[in-house]
């Protein structure tokens, strides 16, 4: 039960590894669940143990008791063990569209990607907070994520997993990490981190813990 929180208390999924006392608010197993999921279901949560979204509402009273840390695990198409773990990370209310104001300095090895999406308001396909005016980025990622606008008006030709069809000719992406996407157990496209660095994890778990 978070600081301020004016609802009755909720139950948590906890990760002792990594020197414990993380709490868990994204898990990806395998494909059971659908998180193409619209604004509501991401502000109050969905899913199960094996695969989950804590809910956005909660994640924000969670992250503004004190200061938080975030560290996000995955298993990548390979079968590789891959982490980053962030210093800071804080989520703005829902007036604020859950915007990502705090995310910190980073250690491991799935490479920077999540900081392009530092400052971004979170979007679903029924709520449209990314500031892209060519398409409605979690429609075309299938996932409710803190998009970026970054490279929406990009045109490539590349077939990467973190591409998708903007027009006849033109291929585009909003973001390079998009751990919401579609699951495929690594034969598929849109879950992935770090560009095409690692595409289609078969595993990826978010979890934060208080930094101090």
């Amino acid at each position: 039960m978070p600081t301020g929180w004016p609802g009755s208390p909720f139950n948590v999924s906890c990760n002792m590894e990594n020197g414990g006392g993380w709490t868990v608010f994204q898990r990806r197993t395998d494909g059971s669940t659908s998180f193409y999921q619209n604004w509501t279901a991401y502000k109050e949560g969905f899913g199960d143990s094996r695969n989950l979204w804590l809910g956005n509402e909660k994640l924000h009273y969670l992250t503004n008791q004190r200061n938080y840390k975030l560290r996000f695990d995955i298993t990548t198409s390979s079968g590789s063990a891959k982490y980053a773990e962030y210093t800071k990370f804080q989520i703005e209310s829902e007036s604020s569209n859950y915007t990502m104001n705090k995310l910190g300095s980073r250690s491991g090895n799935t490479g920077d990607q999540l900081s392009y999406n530092k400052g971004q308001q979170f979007s679903t396909h029924d709520r449209d907070n990314d500031g892209c005016v060519s398409f409605n980025c979690a429609e075309k990622h299938r996932s409710g994520w803190w998009h970026s606008d970054s490279w929406c008006s990009s045109c490539n030709s590349n077939s990467y997993c973190y591409n998708f069809q903007y027009s006849s000719k033109c291929k585009s992406t909003c973001t390079t990490e998009n751990l919401n996407g579609v699951y495929n157990g690594g034969n598929g496209e849109m879950i992935f981190s770090h560009y095409h660095t690692y595409c289609n994890v078969q595993f990826v778990e978010m979890k934060i813990r208080p930094s101090s």
